[in-house]
Formats: structure tokens, sequence, C-alpha cells
């Protein structure tokens, strides 16, 4: 046996052998982290609620100072309006908002609820209701509460957008690095099944050579 045979049989075999051990096991534990990464993505929740007191303590701290008068914006106090439909209608109204939600105002609260998922609508209105009783509890005007809570209730849905965004993303990536690592595994045990089979049918291998090299040395041996 040559030097090169020698080499291929014990040392290079033993290095393919033991690459592909460790980079199936690398890539076993990259799978494996993955999936747990992707589950703790998956279970990320944005909380959209808005406690009542994240609207009412600024707005009952700006009372405290003087500030500039603005124009009309969002809802505006009830005035005398004319008997309509209600675009809520179908909709709890708590009690304590329903004097702010009429005519045009319900129109205005009724564009917000537009823009969220409908299973969250009612929850939205008894949140600005719950919004509207710390206010008058406080004595903040529960028109610039309607207001504020509407404007940052929209501003949360668009984070909760970008971050539902995100997390797919993220999860796609997850899925790619899981997909890829699964076939290089594969790849890699390929290899391993294939460097046994050569070891186990190496001496049935150098045997059958050996037999038919035997019958060649005896007719020689006849010969002379």
């Amino acid at each position: 046996m040559s030097i090169v045979e020698g080499f291929e049989r014990k040392a290079l075999f033993n290095i393919t052998r033991a690459v592909a051990l460790i980079c199936v096991t690398a890539f076993l534990l990259i799978i494996v982290g993955g999936v747990f990464y992707g589950v703790s993505v998956w279970q990320e929740q944005v909380d959209t609620k808005v406690p009542p007191q994240e609207i009412v303590e600024p707005l009952r701290a700006a009372q405290a100072r003087p500030t500039d008068v603005a124009g009309p914006k969002g809802v505006q106090p009830p005035g005398q309006q004319a008997a309509e439909q209600s675009p809520l209608a179908g909709y709890k109204i708590p009690f304590v908002l329903q004097k702010y939600v009429s005519g045009d105002n319900a129109k205005i609260v009724k564009r917000h609820l537009d823009e969220i998922p409908v299973v969250e609508r009612q929850a939205y209105i008894d949140e600005l209701g719950a919004v509207v009783t710390d206010a008058e509890a406080k004595k903040v005007d529960g028109i610039e509460a309607i207001n504020s809570y509407m404007e940052v209730k929209s501003e949360r849905y668009k984070t909760a957008s970008a971050k539902s965004l995100q997390k797919w993303e993220t999860l796609k990536t997850v899925a790619e690095v899981t997909a890829g690592g699964l076939l290089l595994v594969a790849l890699f045990s390929l290899v391993l099944v294939l460097l046994a089979i050569e070891r186990n049918t190496r001496s049935l291998r150098q045997a059958q050579v050996e037999s038919r090299a035997f019958p060649d040395v005896q007719r020689e041996v006849a010969t002379v």
C-alpha cells in the first residue's frame, strides 16, 4: 500500500468523518436555536391598549399651563344635531360617552373604528368610555380626552402594524435558515453514510481483489 493510499484510507477518512460530524452537530444546533427563536418571535404581541391615565394625566397637567387657542380639531362639543341614523349603530356605547358621540362626532369616531380590526372595535369604544370617565372624574375636558385618545390609539395601531410586518419577515428568515440547515444536515448525513459503507465494505473488496489475483499467481508458478 502506497503512502497516498495509506493517507486516503486513514487520515483523510477520519478527517472527513470528523468534519461531517461537526457540521451535522452545528447545523442541528442552529436549527434548534432557530426554532426556539421563531417560537419566541411568534409569541410576541404588541399591546395596543391605552390606559385612561396615559391620556388624562398629560391633559390635566396641561390645564395648569396657559395654552394658545387652537382651531377646531377632531371631535367637537355636542350641539344640536338633526335626527338621523347614528354611524355607531350596532355598537354598545357606554353611557358616559353617549353625549359626546352624536352627529358629526359619531362619524369621526366611526372613521377611526374603520381603521382597526373588527373584533377590536367594541373594545375600542369601551376603552374610550373609560378614558372619558376618568377625565370627567379629574375635571379634564372630555372632548380633549377623546381627541387625545384617538390620536394615541391611532399611533399605537400603526406601531403594531409595523411590528407585525417585521415579525413575519423575521419568521420568514427563520424558516429559510431552518430549511437550509435541514438540507445541509441531510447532505452531511449522506456523506457519513457513504463513509460508513466504504469502511464496512473495504475488507470485503480487498478480499475479492486478492482472490482474483491468487489464480494468476498459481498459473505463473505452474508455468515455471
